[in-house]
């Protein structure tokens, strides 16, 4: 595997993540407890666009059904039953 730069340390900082294209995948990239951490941009339940969700406690609340993911490891907390 190699390391593609996608944004610079302050891009990734944005209060509401920010959304980056790698090798066609979008990423969502958020800064927690000073490390910076990358999950799909989009909920697996239904591709909603997950910066437009809430952000609190380490993790994401997708704006369309509830589904909560945590931002570190992208695993499904709660919510519709969808993959990690």
């Amino acid at each position: 595997m190699r390391w593609i730069d996608v944004a610079s340390e302050m891009e990734a900082g944005h209060s509401n993540g920010l959304e980056v294209e790698v090798a066609g995948v979008a990423l969502l990239l958020r800064r927690i407890d000073g490390g910076i951490f990358a999950l799909s941009a989009t909920c697996p339940h239904h591709a909603a666009w997950l910066s437009q969700g809430r952000f609190g406690d380490g993790r994401v609340f997708c704006p369309r059904h509830g589904g909560v993911f945590d931002l570190a490891t992208g695993r499904r907390i709660a919510g519709p039953f969808c993959p990690d």
